[in-house]
Protein backbone atom coordinates (compact mmCIF):
# COMPACT_ATOMS: atom_id res chain seq x y z
CA UNK A 1 0.00 0.00 0.00
CA UNK A 2 1.65 3.35 -0.55
CA UNK A 3 0.92 6.40 1.17
CA UNK A 4 -2.44 7.74 -0.11
CA UNK A 5 -3.90 4.45 1.76
CA UNK A 6 -2.86 5.73 4.95
CA UNK A 7 -1.12 2.82 5.39
CA UNK A 8 2.27 1.66 4.31
CA UNK A 9 5.22 -0.26 4.60
CA UNK A 10 8.37 0.90 3.82
CA UNK A 11 12.61 -0.24 3.93
CA UNK A 12 15.00 3.16 4.65
CA UNK A 13 18.15 3.96 2.36
CA UNK A 14 20.84 5.79 3.56
CA UNK A 15 22.67 7.66 1.35
CA UNK A 16 26.87 7.58 1.09
CA UNK A 17 27.58 11.11 0.02
CA UNK A 18 28.72 14.06 1.78
CA UNK A 19 26.71 16.47 1.07
CA UNK A 20 22.74 17.31 2.52
CA UNK A 21 22.27 19.83 0.89
CA UNK A 22 21.34 18.83 -2.33
CA UNK A 23 19.47 21.10 -5.13
CA UNK A 24 15.89 20.05 -5.91
CA UNK A 25 16.68 20.56 -9.61
CA UNK A 26 19.46 18.51 -9.90
CA UNK A 27 17.36 16.16 -8.70
CA UNK A 28 14.65 16.66 -11.35
CA UNK A 29 17.27 16.63 -14.30
CA UNK A 30 18.33 13.79 -13.19
CA UNK A 31 14.65 11.45 -12.77
CA UNK A 32 13.64 13.38 -16.09
CA UNK A 33 16.67 11.12 -17.64
CA UNK A 34 15.19 8.02 -16.35
CA UNK A 35 11.34 8.66 -16.73
CA UNK A 36 9.27 5.31 -17.41
CA UNK A 37 8.44 4.60 -20.94
CA UNK A 38 4.86 3.78 -20.39
CA UNK A 39 3.47 0.56 -22.24
CA UNK A 40 0.74 1.33 -25.06
CA UNK A 41 -1.70 -0.79 -25.90
CA UNK A 42 -0.17 -2.60 -29.49
CA UNK A 43 3.04 -3.09 -27.21
CA UNK A 44 4.77 -6.17 -27.36
CA UNK A 45 7.28 -5.12 -24.70
CA UNK A 46 6.19 -7.29 -21.04
CA UNK A 47 7.41 -4.56 -19.22
CA UNK A 48 8.61 -0.90 -18.53
CA UNK A 49 10.42 0.73 -15.26
CA UNK A 50 10.89 4.23 -14.63
CA UNK A 51 10.33 7.19 -12.52
CA UNK A 52 7.19 9.40 -12.76
CA UNK A 53 5.14 11.70 -10.84
CA UNK A 54 3.79 10.37 -7.48
CA UNK A 55 0.09 11.45 -7.73
CA UNK A 56 -0.58 11.23 -11.58
CA UNK A 57 1.96 8.79 -12.61
CA UNK A 58 3.16 10.72 -15.51
CA UNK A 59 6.37 11.17 -16.73
CA UNK A 60 6.98 14.42 -16.15
CA UNK A 61 7.47 16.65 -12.66
CA UNK A 62 6.89 20.03 -14.36
CA UNK A 63 6.57 21.85 -11.21
CA UNK A 64 8.88 19.74 -8.59
CA UNK A 65 8.47 22.07 -6.14
CA UNK A 66 5.46 21.25 -5.42
CA UNK A 67 6.73 17.90 -4.34
CA UNK A 68 8.80 19.66 -1.52
CA UNK A 69 7.39 18.74 1.75
CA UNK A 70 9.43 20.27 4.57
CA UNK A 71 12.88 18.89 3.78
CA UNK A 72 11.92 16.18 1.54
CA UNK A 73 10.75 15.62 -1.88
CA UNK A 74 8.25 13.13 -3.06
CA UNK A 75 8.93 11.20 -6.05
CA UNK A 76 7.59 7.89 -7.55
CA UNK A 77 8.66 4.71 -9.66
CA UNK A 78 5.98 3.20 -11.60
CA UNK A 79 6.28 -0.21 -12.84
CA UNK A 80 4.33 -1.08 -16.42
CA UNK A 81 3.32 -4.62 -17.00
CA UNK A 82 1.71 -6.88 -19.52
CA UNK A 83 1.36 -10.75 -18.59
CA UNK A 84 -0.35 -13.37 -20.50
CA UNK A 85 -1.54 -16.44 -18.63
CA UNK A 86 0.51 -19.34 -19.28
CA UNK A 87 -2.40 -21.57 -19.19
CA UNK A 88 -3.83 -19.09 -21.89
CA UNK A 89 -0.87 -19.25 -23.84
CA UNK A 90 -0.26 -23.18 -24.02
CA UNK A 91 -4.20 -23.43 -25.22
CA UNK A 92 -3.08 -21.23 -28.10
CA UNK A 93 -0.19 -22.63 -29.03
CA UNK A 94 -2.17 -26.24 -28.84
CA UNK A 95 -4.53 -24.61 -31.26
CA UNK A 96 -2.13 -23.57 -33.72
CA UNK A 97 0.04 -27.07 -33.72
CA UNK A 98 -3.51 -28.21 -34.58
CA UNK A 99 -3.87 -26.29 -37.36
CA UNK A 100 -1.13 -26.67 -39.00
CA UNK A 101 -1.56 -31.20 -38.26
CA UNK A 102 0.77 -31.52 -35.58
CA UNK A 103 0.03 -34.84 -33.23
CA UNK A 104 -2.47 -36.16 -36.35
CA UNK A 105 -2.31 -39.17 -38.20
CA UNK A 106 -1.69 -38.92 -42.42
CA UNK A 107 -3.23 -41.39 -44.72
CA UNK A 108 -0.34 -43.77 -44.06
CA UNK A 109 -0.83 -43.88 -40.42
CA UNK A 110 1.93 -41.99 -39.56
CA UNK A 111 1.89 -38.91 -36.88
CA UNK A 112 2.76 -36.17 -37.97
CA UNK A 113 5.72 -33.79 -35.75
CA UNK A 114 5.96 -30.09 -36.39
CA UNK A 115 9.86 -29.30 -35.17
CA UNK A 116 11.13 -27.49 -32.27
CA UNK A 117 12.06 -24.32 -33.90
CA UNK A 118 8.81 -24.35 -35.35
CA UNK A 119 7.36 -24.50 -32.28
CA UNK A 120 9.23 -21.86 -30.54
CA UNK A 121 8.93 -19.86 -33.35
CA UNK A 122 4.84 -20.03 -33.54
CA UNK A 123 5.37 -19.66 -29.44
CA UNK A 124 7.54 -16.79 -29.74
CA UNK A 125 4.67 -15.13 -32.56
CA UNK A 126 1.74 -15.81 -30.69
CA UNK A 127 3.02 -14.33 -27.66
CA UNK A 128 3.96 -11.03 -29.12
CA UNK A 129 0.28 -11.08 -30.97
CA UNK A 130 -1.48 -11.51 -27.97
CA UNK A 131 0.75 -8.92 -26.19
CA UNK A 132 0.07 -6.42 -28.42
CA UNK A 133 -4.01 -6.38 -27.41
CA UNK A 134 -3.61 -6.28 -23.49
CA UNK A 135 -3.59 -4.12 -21.43
CA UNK A 136 -0.35 -3.39 -19.18
CA UNK A 137 -1.41 -3.32 -15.21
CA UNK A 138 0.66 -0.53 -13.84
CA UNK A 139 2.02 0.08 -10.39
CA UNK A 140 2.90 2.98 -9.03
CA UNK A 141 5.64 3.19 -5.88
CA UNK A 142 6.10 6.48 -4.01
CA UNK A 143 9.97 7.89 -2.97
CA UNK A 144 10.68 10.15 -0.18
CA UNK A 145 14.11 11.60 -0.45
CA UNK A 146 14.41 13.53 3.04
CA UNK A 147 17.44 16.20 2.65
CA UNK A 148 17.69 16.59 6.72
CA UNK A 149 18.80 12.96 7.38
CA UNK A 150 20.23 12.27 4.01
CA UNK A 151 17.88 8.92 3.68
CA UNK A 152 15.57 7.81 0.56
CA UNK A 153 12.09 6.30 1.79
CA UNK A 154 10.89 3.58 -0.33
CA UNK A 155 7.45 2.88 0.21
CA UNK A 156 7.45 -1.09 -0.38
CA UNK A 157 9.22 -4.31 0.88
CA UNK A 158 8.92 -5.90 -2.35
CA UNK A 159 12.28 -7.76 -3.42
CA UNK A 160 11.55 -7.06 -6.79
CA UNK A 161 10.61 -3.57 -6.57
CA UNK A 162 14.02 -2.79 -3.81
CA UNK A 163 15.49 -4.85 -6.44
CA UNK A 164 14.65 -2.18 -9.56
CA UNK A 165 14.90 0.58 -6.88
CA UNK A 166 18.28 0.07 -6.24
CA UNK A 167 19.57 -0.77 -9.72
CA UNK A 168 17.49 2.57 -11.53
CA UNK A 169 18.55 4.99 -8.93
CA UNK A 170 22.26 4.03 -9.16
CA UNK A 171 22.23 4.30 -12.97
CA UNK A 172 20.10 7.93 -12.40
CA UNK A 173 22.67 9.10 -9.62
CA UNK A 174 25.31 7.34 -9.63
CA UNK A 175 25.24 7.61 -5.62
CA UNK A 176 25.76 4.64 -3.38
CA UNK A 177 22.95 3.36 -0.95
CA UNK A 178 23.11 1.66 2.03
CA UNK A 179 19.88 -0.15 3.35
CA UNK A 180 19.15 0.66 6.98
CA UNK A 181 18.30 -2.70 8.47
CA UNK A 182 19.16 -4.33 11.86
CA UNK A 183 22.73 -4.99 10.53
CA UNK A 184 23.86 -1.37 9.58
CA UNK A 185 21.40 0.57 12.20
CA UNK A 186 23.97 1.36 14.52
CA UNK A 187 26.49 1.89 11.73
CA UNK A 188 28.39 5.52 12.00
CA UNK A 189 27.11 7.03 8.48
CA UNK A 190 28.99 10.10 9.13
CA UNK A 191 32.63 8.31 9.85
CA UNK A 192 31.93 6.59 6.33
CA UNK A 193 30.78 9.55 4.46
CA UNK A 194 34.25 11.56 5.59
CA UNK A 195 36.16 8.46 4.80
CA UNK A 196 37.07 7.86 8.31
CA UNK A 197 37.97 3.95 9.75
CA UNK A 198 34.91 2.44 10.59
CA UNK A 199 35.21 -0.58 13.39
CA UNK A 200 32.56 -3.07 12.78
CA UNK A 201 34.03 -6.12 14.79
CA UNK A 202 31.45 -5.38 17.52
CA UNK A 203 28.46 -4.99 14.96
CA UNK A 204 29.67 -8.49 13.78
CA UNK A 205 29.58 -10.29 17.20
CA UNK A 206 26.09 -8.94 18.26
CA UNK A 207 24.57 -9.69 14.97
CA UNK A 208 22.57 -13.10 13.28
CA UNK A 209 24.84 -14.70 10.60
CA UNK A 210 22.18 -13.44 7.95
CA UNK A 211 23.21 -10.02 8.50
CA UNK A 212 26.95 -10.86 7.95
CA UNK A 213 26.31 -9.77 3.81
CA UNK A 214 25.38 -6.38 5.45
CA UNK A 215 28.16 -5.53 7.33
CA UNK A 216 30.63 -7.33 4.46
CA UNK A 217 28.81 -4.59 2.23
CA UNK A 218 29.70 -1.60 4.58
CA UNK A 219 33.38 -2.67 4.61
CA UNK A 220 33.47 -3.12 0.53
CA UNK A 221 31.86 0.65 0.83
CA UNK A 222 33.92 2.22 2.97
CA UNK A 223 37.52 0.97 1.52
CA UNK A 224 35.43 2.80 -2.15
CA UNK A 225 34.71 6.15 -0.01
CA UNK A 226 38.74 5.98 1.12
CA UNK A 227 39.66 5.84 -2.83
CA UNK A 228 36.79 7.77 -4.43
CA UNK A 229 35.19 11.49 -4.47
CA UNK A 230 32.41 10.12 -6.73
CA UNK A 231 29.98 11.20 -3.87
CA UNK A 232 29.93 13.86 -3.84
CA UNK A 233 26.60 16.05 -4.52
CA UNK A 234 26.32 19.86 -5.91
CA UNK A 235 25.16 22.62 -3.19
CA UNK A 236 22.46 24.15 -2.15
CA UNK A 237 18.63 23.75 -2.83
Amino acid sequence: MGLGSGSFALKRFRLLCHNKDTPVTWIAEKIQKFFISPLQLDDAKEESVGFCHPFTGEPNLNNIHSLVYDNSLLFALRFDKKKIPATFLRLQLNNALESLGHGLEDENGRTKKVSKKIKDNLKDKLKEELLRVTLPSIRIIEIMWNFENNEIWLFSTSAAVTEAFEKIFFEAFELSLVQVTAGTLNVDFDRLQLGLKLNLQHLIELVPVSLFHEINNLKDLDTHEKGSERNYLPNSR
